[in-house]
């Protein structure tokens, strides 16, 4: 972690190594795409008929992206798990993150069903920046994760659940 300048508290405008690699990761799949090819791409295809909803998720979405990697506290730790509330957003923003690999992986394969792609392409991702966030005591991201969350995932039921 690297400070930059200090915000309030313990908050401060600086470079999150640990932040940038769980942005990485959650990219992962974006960045294999190219690699993979899929015959059938739904998601890259995707014409939102709302602009407002794509705005917004856009604006929520990068805001999460930017707290993720620019934030930093100076009393947490870099890894922190010593208290049963740290090991358990750790565990679920793990667990989210291996839903949305799972999801990405059925989808790679041809299984690009409505309610499959809802949840662990656009509902899981929003819920690993808010559980990272807790897990690092991150709270502007988890309170941008939380509308990125809603958003979201209302998009991704009206292109994949209520279009179908």
């Amino acid at each position: 972690m690297i400070k930059f300048l200090h915000l309030f508290k313990n908050y401060y405008l600086g470079i999150s190594f640990i932040g940038i690699s769980a942005f990485v990761i959650q990219e992962i799949p974006y960045i294999v795409m190219p690699i993979i090819n899929p015959a059938s791409n739904p998601i890259m295809n995707m014409q939102n008929e709302i602009k407002w909803i794509e705005t917004v998720q856009g604006i929520f979405g990068m805001l999460s992206m930017i707290l993720l990697m620019l934030i930093v506290r100076d009393d947490v730790k870099l890894i922190p798990r010593e208290t049963v509330k740290e090991k358990t957003f750790l565990f679920l923003a793990i667990l989210m993150i291996v839903i949305n690999f799972i999801g990405w992986t059925m989808y790679y394969m041809g299984y690009q069903y409505g309610w499959l792609i809802i949840i662990s392409q656009f509902a899981v991702v929003p819920l690993y920046y808010l559980f990272f966030g807790l897990w690092k005591s991150n709270y502007l991201l988890a309170g941008t994760a939380v509308p990125f969350f809603v958003i979201h995932t209302i998009n991704g039921i009206m292109n994949f659940a209520v279009k179908r």
